[in-house]
């Protein structure tokens, strides 16, 4: 369950949401939480959220930052070399990195030429299997919530092991299945698609339930940006636009009605990735080099250590704390 109202103010739910190779974001704002002392008892996930989830829930305590490290920082032998760090030659280096694993895949995340899509995620599948312990996962120690689409009826599904749900290999990988890039998947007869189809950050389980204790929400798409400066940049902002505003206007509506009743509410942050300087534009999800890799897990740990300023201040319930700070690079 969420954190209790006593003896537990250290521990948080966390909302991971979707965005591919943006996820490296996700495992330096849990680094930052875990340096920090800060207990996370609940996680929902959705497509590439889902996936750090499940490598957080179902690791020991002190593995987790090692498990999400191998996946993310360990997990490509693409590497910008020195002359190419900084500038117009990393942003080039990105979009070469780019057509990689749009091409060929990432060994360690996806790989090209799926049965019925573009990409398969056997990579990630063989990394889910050699270091998730699903009994932990499933076993309460944090509880997990996964996030899809019913293909069919448009309808978002939840799979909660705080509400008796079983969660497998197979519910992971039908939350990351964003058509036509990834394959939906059939669990229980219903074929379902990445969550990101309708719920790109599964907020409500969290926020209908929790009535105290704290949220924090680790979007990878920033709402808020500079004007474009050109076609990649205006492509870069489409995206961020659609997938941020899905995620705080959906906030946004739970602070005015919590406002409105006036009934028990969680106080919640939210973080979202503002991409670097020199990211890929619109398709910065498919760049997995170990460079930007790393530079968006500084960027979420940066974001993380502000917000575990803001949550020792102790923001208020009800009402949506806006962590924004400027990328470092």
């Amino acid at each position: 369950m969420g954190a209790g109202p006593a003896g537990e103010a250290d521990a948080l739910c966390l909302v991971l949401a979707g965005g591919v190779a943006l996820g490296a974001y996700q495992a330096g704002v849990f680094e930052a939480l875990q340096d920090a002392a800060r207990r996370v008892s609940w996680i929902a996930g959705s497509s590439v959220g889902a996936i750090n989830g499940s490598l957080i829930a179902g690791t020991p305590p002190e593995k987790r930052q090692d498990t999400l490290g191998a996946y993310w920082l360990r997990g490509s032998p693409w590497q910008a070399p020195p002359w190419a760090h900084s500038g117009g030659l990393r942003h080039a280096y990105n979009w070469l990195s780019v057509a990689q694993g749009r091409l060929l895949g990432s060994p360690r995340h996806v790989r090209a030429g799926g049965t019925h899509s573009l990409y398969d995620l056997q990579p990630t599948i063989d990394f889910l299997r050699r270091e998730v312990d699903f009994g932990r996962l499933n076993g309460g120690e944090i509880r997990f919530t996964v996030a899809a689409v019913d293909i069919e009826s448009g309808d978002p599904v939840y799979f909660d092991t705080g509400k008796g749900a079983r969660i497998e290999i197979d519910h992971v990988l039908a939350s990351c299945g964003f058509l036509p890039e990834f394959a939906p998947v059939e669990v229980g007869g219903q074929l379902l698609g990445d969550g990101g189809l309708a719920v790109n950050a599964p907020l409500e389980p969290v926020l209908d339930e929790q009535q105290h204790g704290a949220v924090l929400v680790a979007d990878l798409f920033a709402r808020d940006g500079r004007r474009p400066r050109g076609l990649e940049e205006a492509l870069e902002r489409k995206n961020a636009l659609l997938f941020g505003n899905q995620t705080y206007s959906r906030l946004e509506l739970y602070r005015k009605q919590w406002r409105r009743t006036g009934q028990p509410a969680p106080a919640v942050l939210y973080l979202s990735y503002r991409p670097v300087e020199h990211e890929a534009g619109p398709e910065a999800p498919f760049d997995f080099s170990r460079a930007s890799a790393e530079d968006r897990w500084r960027e979420g740990r940066l974001d993380a250590v502000e917000a575990v300023a803001a949550l020792r201040a102790s923001p208020p319930p009800g009402d949506v704390t806006v962590i924004r700070r400027k990328a470092s690079c």
